[in-house]
């Protein structure tokens, strides 16, 4: 059932990181299958894409360090990627921007428990997640959690988490999403393949 309405609630594109602009217009997402560029902005670290935005070769879950993971655990375009960028807060992003223009819901990118739930320098409000003794994600500048969320709390992939937001430093309502492998963090779009 919660994988069912992981489905209906899952969405496609990414959103802004702990930092950047949005696009000059608002965006939505596609399908659970691709995962676009958000358009009308300049992404230095952007991944390949084609002609129309979509990132090429994107698959919407891996296996990373054993645990099962989405790549992008919220409806919205990707503003920023991984790796070495220009403007923003830092100049290596650890990991990626999903823009949403607006507050949307935030799923669990795979099963774990709530390690840390609360206010991260510069990220805002943030949730974390321990998939097991190696892999976690973070989630931050969210405008909310979900009811009820605690530290210590068992949460499958695909559950509702929070809702994007500006917290902390961000200029605009996204979801800076990262994947960490033995406390360090890896590319949630290339990581696993």
């Amino acid at each position: 059932m919660i994988r069912a309405r992981f489905f209906v609630v899952f969405l496609t594109s990414l959103t802004l990181a702990a930092c950047t602009t949005g696009p000059s217009r608002d965006v939505t997402g596609s399908n659970t299958s691709q995962l676009r560029l958000c358009s009308g902005t300049s992404i230095s670290n952007a991944p390949q894409a084609d002609r129309r935005g979509t990132i090429t070769g994107y698959q919407p879950q891996a296996n990373i360090g054993g645990v099962w993971l989405y790549r992008a655990p919220v409806d919205g375009c990707l503003s920023s990627g991984y790796g070495p960028r220009r403007g923003g807060a830092g100049r290596f992003h650890e990991g990626v921007d999903l823009y949403t223009g607006q507050p949307r819901a935030i799923i669990a990118g795979g099963d774990g428990v709530v390690e840390f739930i609360g206010n991260q320098r510069g990220y805002g409000r943030t949730v974390v997640i321990k998939h097991n003794n190696r892999v976690q994600t973070r989630y931050a500048h969210l405008s909310s959690y979900a009811r009820g969320l605690s530290r210590g709390d068992r949460v499958n992939g695909g559950m509702v988490i929070g809702k994007t937001g500006d917290s902390g430093n961000a200029t605009a309502i996204h979801l800076h999403y990262e994947i960490l492998l033995r406390d360090r963090p890896v590319d949630p779009l290339t990581a696993g393949k």
